[in-house]
């Protein structure tokens, strides 16, 4: 196991950088954007060590609504104290038309503001569209159905590779949507409550395992709803 520190150089060994990872475009050299375990299979990353999560602007996390109150929600996210969610931070929001919440209600949000001595702001405004969040279109806003469940920082990282294996693989025979937080909670949804069931528990599995032995456990899946 290698440990290494924001900074430190990483050896790509002729492999892609990937999570924890950045490539200096002028000099072709990589660096560690975090402190972490080194690790290198198909990619080189650096796999989080931090068990507690810590609010950085820009990062998407999975909430959970705690209370509300006029002009904004409370919500956990993992972190050492609650976020706040502004009432009109959604696309097309006003006061007339606007979200509401209940208490537990699971959503999917931005970082727009953190600071250790200030509380952490979120936004579910989605810059890259012009689309309402009544249209139910917009990628940030209420999760709705489906099962959530938690994960440590390094998983996360794993699961929101863009080429995560067990992800790919699962998405070759089952239909799924799946929001993966910065903060270690994962949402998921599928056509039925079983598949939801089985595709969780499968994701969950897959730490740990080696692509042949994902390959054989979703082989397995697809044989019972054959």
């Amino acid at each position: 196991m290698s440990l290494c520190l924001p900074g430190d150089e990483i050896p790509l060994n002729g492999l892609q950088p990937g999570i924890g990872v950045a490539l200096d475009s002028d000099s072709g050299r990589a660096f560690a954007t975090t402190a972490g375990v080194l690790r290198s299979d198909d990619e080189v990353r650096v796999e989080n060590l931090r068990k507690r999560y810590v609010p950085r602007k820009g990062d998407c996390v999975v909430g959970i609504v705690m209370g509300r109150t006029a002009d904004f929600y409370k919500v956990e996210i993992r972190a050492p104290s609650p976020a706040f969610l502004p009432t009109l931070s959604w696309n097309g929001a006003t006061k007339r038309n606007r979200p509401v919440l209940e208490i537990g209600t699971l959503v999917y949000a931005r970082i727009e503001a953190a600071h250790p001595d200030l509380d952490t702001e979120l936004t579910c405004i989605d810059p890259d569209t012009k689309k309402s969040w009544s249209t139910g279109e917009v990628l940030l806003g209420e999760l709705k159905g489906g099962l959530s469940f938690e994960v440590a920082l390094s998983a996360a990282q794993r699961l929101l590779d863009v080429d995560c294996f067990i992800l790919d693989r699962l998405g070759k025979d089952f239909a799924y949507e799946l929001c993966v937080g910065q903060n270690g909670r994962v949402w998921l949804s599928a056509p039925t409550a079983r598949e939801t069931v089985l595709l969780l528990q499968a994701i969950k599995r897959s730490f740990g395992m080696t692509n042949v032995q994902i390959e054989a456990m979703v082989g397995k899946m697809v044989e019972v709803f054959s």
